[in-house]
Order: C-alpha cells, then sequence, then structure tokens
C-alpha cells in the first residue's frame, strides 16, 4: 500500500520532478510558431541520481490559448501537477492530498517560462530576454550561441542550441562561468503539421566538477495535437472538498 511521505520530502520529491521533467519538456518542444492549440503526449521517463534509477509514465498536456501545462502521472503513483504562471499544483487523487506552491513572480525555473513561450521562434529565448550572439556550422549542424540578458548575467549563461535541416538535435546549457550545467540531445523526429517533435530526449545535469548528478532519457509517443473534443484534464482543478497546503516562495 503505498504511503504518503511527510510534507518536506513529498515538496523535495516533487519540485526535483517539476523541474528536470519540465526543463527536458522546453528543449523537447520546437513548436516554431506553428498554429498550435493544444499538445498531448504519453511519456516514459527514465532518471538515474546517485546510483538509483527510478521511472514514471504518464501524458503531459498543454493549451497554448491558457497557458498551461498539465502533467499527469500514472506510475509508480497516481499525480496530476498543473503549471501556470507563478503557480504550481500538485494533487494526489487516491490520498487526497493536495499542494499549492505559489511565487511573486512566475515560478523561478527559467525553463517552465520557455515551456509556455515553446511555441515561439528562437524556442521562447528571446522572449525571456536572450539574444543570439553567433553561429557556426560543423558538418551540416549550425550551431546557434544565445547570451543572456544584461540584467540577468549574474545568474544565466549561454545557451547553444545545435540544428540540422530544421530539427533541433542538441541543446546546451552553461553557468555565468562558462561550465556547461546541462546538456540534452534530440532524437526520432517526428513531422507534425509544419513542426518536428522529437520522440526521445536523453539529457545529463552536471556539477560543478563536470560530474554528472543526473541522467535522463524520455521517450514520448502517441501525440495528440488541436485534438477535438478538447481532454478536460486542460481544465483540471483541484476538487472544492480537497484542503490545499500551501507554500510561498
Amino acid at each position: 500500500m503505498f504511503t504518503v511521505p511527510s510534507f518536506e520530502k513529498l515538496m523535495s520529491k516533487n519540485i526535483g520532478f517539476a523541474t528536470f521533467f519540465l526543463f527536458s519538456f522546453l528543449l523537447t518542444l520546437p513548436l516554431q510558431a506553428a498554429p498550435l492549440k493544444t499538445l498531448s503526449l504519453d511519456f516514459t521517463r527514465e532518471l538515474t541520481e546517485k546510483g538509483k534509477t527510478e521511472h514514471i509514465t504518464g501524458t503531459l498536456h498543454y493549451d497554448v490559448k491558457a497557458l498551461r501545462v498539465v502533467v499527469q502521472v500514472t506510475k509508480p503513483v497516481q499525480q496530476i501537477m498543473v503549471v501556470k504562471e507563478n503557480v504550481l499544483e500538485i494533487y494526489y487523487p487516491i490520498e487526497k492530498q493536495a499542494f499549492r506552491f505559489t511565487a511573486e513572480g512566475r515560478i523561478p525555473f527559467p525553463f517552465i517560462e520557455s515551456i509556455i513561450q515553446s511555441t515561439q521562434a528562437e524556442y521562447g529565448l528571446t522572449a525571456i530576454g536572450y539574444s543570439l550572439d553567433k553561429h557556426d556550422i560543423v558538418d551540416k549542424v549550425l550551431y546557434t550561441y544565445w547570451k543572456p540578458p544584461e540584467k540577468a548575467k549574474e545568474q544565466l549563461g549561454t545557451v547553444i542550441l545545435g540544428m540540422r535541416e530544421d530539427k533541433l538535435i542538441s541543446a546546451e546549457v552553461k553557468n555565468p562561468k562558462g561550465h556547461i550545467i546541462a546538456r540534452s540531445l534530440y532524437q526520432n523526429h517526428k513531422k507534425i503539421g509544419i513542426n518536428y517533435i522529437p520522440m526521445a530526449v536523453i539529457s545529463n545535469t552536471y556539477g560543478p566538477k563536470s560530474e554528472v548528478l543526473q541522467r535522463e532519457k524520455i521517450v514520448y509517443s502517441n501525440p495528440q495535437v488541436n485534438a477535438k473534443p478538447q481532454n478536460s484534464i486542460l481544465n483540471f482543478t483541484i476538487p472544492e472538498s480537497v484542503k490545499v497546503k500551501v507554500v510561498k516562495w
């Protein structure tokens, strides 16, 4: 029988999941200024950290007009996460437990803002203040180098995107000192309309000595674009009968 962990553990585990999963989703969906209204994808996620591997399965939903991301986790536990602007909600339908994390501005994970803007050109980088610095072509791969906004250069570093035949195949994120903190590879692209969606993503995050802290592999399947009727989960709200624990950042 599943035991609900303490709030401290729950917060740590789920914020970690939201952080790394949504980070991958940011770089996984280069939907270039397309007439996208809604997108749903089934996913399996394999995460290895400190010698341990966990597997998560579920479905991800994105409502472009509402600027809303909903993640349904089915294994190892049932869980629904809703992200919009400065609020992250986490709901456990079996345990009837709910948590709401709020921030003064948007949720303080840069990749969430980029998820919301992933339907724009330059993968949302210009929308959050990044500007193109330079580009190179190596072995038919176009590499573009993006520098952070001046006001955030103490916190953010360069982002390097690799493109081949209109497909995003790699992304590299550096810290302000120029050290790589994350790298992702995108594979098995599937064309849906005018969009190329990589159906497999392999990502590593790195520590200060370039050691791998986490290795993640996400495989997507069953893409549904602009489904009619719209999936009701996109309008999910925590039941009024459930008490919500609110946490402020």
